[in-house]
């Protein structure tokens, strides 16, 4: 019997309609994904900039509402908390945001940021806060002596991890990592990585790693989702889509990762255009404007290709992806589909040819 997932997200959307003068317009952040975070797990969501990856996780936590679907943590409808159920539940799930610079207040000092969510949910008080926030900044590789200083003072690096201790302040369970280390230079990142790995395994964390560059993830995610136009292209274990990927976009993804090697450089196929002003809500495949592969017809233009199985995959990928393919496109089963998180599962119709 397989272990109910620490968190379930189904048919998840989020709409966004402008407020002003002129007709109303409506964009579609997140449009209609479903996926599973089985516990201890690290799960990464994959995208360019606009592709509804941060949406996603500030729906997650509640920083934002959900316009429509489901997500369970452990069990709990978490669209259905309010109030003190609301403000408990955070403590068990904590965010660490892009920008240290903006989302560190530069007017407290480390210590005070670092302390606050100890004080706000009651779990230190007076000399205790300051023994607990010294231990949390030696756990993240700064000193105790930090916590007199100011974010300004800091590197970025330093700054990054002064967001990670305030999120591990609480002792959560679950940890949201939005480009946590995007804003960092190559051998920072390469710290902070090892450092969210080493925190992971240590305090038994499921964590949801969000980045825009796969060759990030591949370090610390067992299971990668990728993300265009608002929904999940391609899911799967990180070591079948590096090796196998099936979507065009994530073909195009891993042809964007620099290779160091000279030798190892292989012919790319860039993408035309840019992923345009829609926000997902047109009909048909969002990625055909821009897919290269040379079969796209009117088919992907009209139907949204649903998430299934690849040709001569493993019985569990097959076993997931017939219950998409019996739902001809339909939500519930895309929704079933991906709730087969160790499945490599694609949303194309079309067998991509070697030469893409």
């Amino acid at each position: 019997m397989t272990a109910r997932p620490i968190l379930a997200v189904r048919n998840l959307r989020v709409v966004h309609r402008s407020v002003g003068f002129g007709p109303a317009r409506v964009s579609v952040a997140v449009n209609g994904i479903s996926f599973d975070i089985a516990r201890g797990d690290t799960f990464a969501l994959v995208g360019e900039s606009g592709c509804g990856k941060t949406t996603t996780a500030r729906a997650i936590l509640r920083l934002i509402d959900a316009s429509s679907g489901t997500i369970e943590y452990d069990g709990l409808d978490l669209r259905a908390l309010r109030g003190e159920a609301l403000r408990r539940q955070r403590k068990r799930m904590q965010i660490v945001f892009q920008d240290p610079f903006t989302s560190l207040n530069p007017r407290h000092t480390v210590g005070s940021i670092v302390g606050e969510g100890l004080i706000v949910h009651d779990l230190a008080r007076g000399a205790e806060v300051a023994a607990k926030v010294a231990r949390l900044l030696e756990e993240v590789g700064l000193s105790a002596a930090d916590a007199v200083r100011y974010p300004a003072e800091l590197s970025g690096g330093q700054r990054q991890r002064v967001a990670i201790a305030r999120a591990l302040a609480v002792d959560p369970e679950f940890l949201i990592l939005d480009e946590a280390v995007s804003a960092l230079d190559v051998t920072t990142q390469a710290q902070v990585l090892a450092l969210i790995a080493s925190l992971r395994d240590a305090r038994v964390l499921t964590c949801l790693f969000i980045a825009h560059n796969l060759a990030v993830v591949q370090s610390v995610a067992s299971t990668v989702a990728v993300m265009y136009q608002g929904r999940i292209v391609e899911q799967g274990p990180v070591t079948a889509l590096f090796a196998a990927s099936k979507h065009p976009y994530t073909r195009a993804m891993l042809d964007a990762v620099p290779v160091t090697d000279p030798r190892d450089r292989h012919a790319r196929t860039p993408l035309a255009g840019d992923p345009g002003a829609g926000g997902g809500a047109e009909p048909g495949c969002a990625f055909y404007p821009r897919c290269p592969h040379p079969s796209k017809d009117a088919v992907c233009r009209a139907a949204v290709p649903p998430l299934r199985a690849p040709a001569g995959e493993s019985a569990a990928g097959s076993a997931a992806g017939s219950a998409a393919g019996s739902a001809a496109g339909s939500s519930s089963g895309a929704e079933e589909a991906q709730g087969h998180g160790s499945a490599h599962l694609v949303a194309c119709t079309k067998a991509v040819p070697p030469s893409l």
